[in-house]
């Protein structure tokens, strides 16, 4: 069994919408290329990032003027996101939830 690290939508344009971050790097942004594409005017084309090292996940910002918040709180360089925080990007927020998940027959990707 694994973790995995599930986002879901609680306010903005994803209501309701739960994500899965299924890889080792997940690229959010307004650009189609990414694996989170928020079409929100806040969020630049390559946005911010989340890594997962070692069952732990990690968001930062990839450029200066990318606005991403964990709990409220500004994120600066890179933050840990720990289950039941709230991950703003843009005018999105998401609930961050770890569950174990069933490696076998894979999961849902967004």
């Amino acid at each position: 069994m694994a973790k995995s690290l599930i986002l879901t939508g609680i306010s903005g344009s994803r209501v309701g919408i739960q994500m899965i971050v299924a890889s080792r790097q997940t690229l959010i942004g307004s650009a189609n290329g990414c694996d989170l594409v928020l079409h929100d005017r806040h969020v630049l084309p390559q946005h911010a990032q989340i890594r997962v090292v070692l069952d732990h996940w990690f968001i930062s910002p990839l450029d200066a003027h990318a606005q991403v918040f964990v709990n409220g709180v500004t994120v600066r360089g890179q933050q840990r996101i720990d289950e039941g925080d709230l991950v703003t990007v843009g005018t999105a927020t998401f609930k961050a939830e770890i569950l174990q998940v069933n490696e076998v027959g894979g999961g849902r990707r967004w």
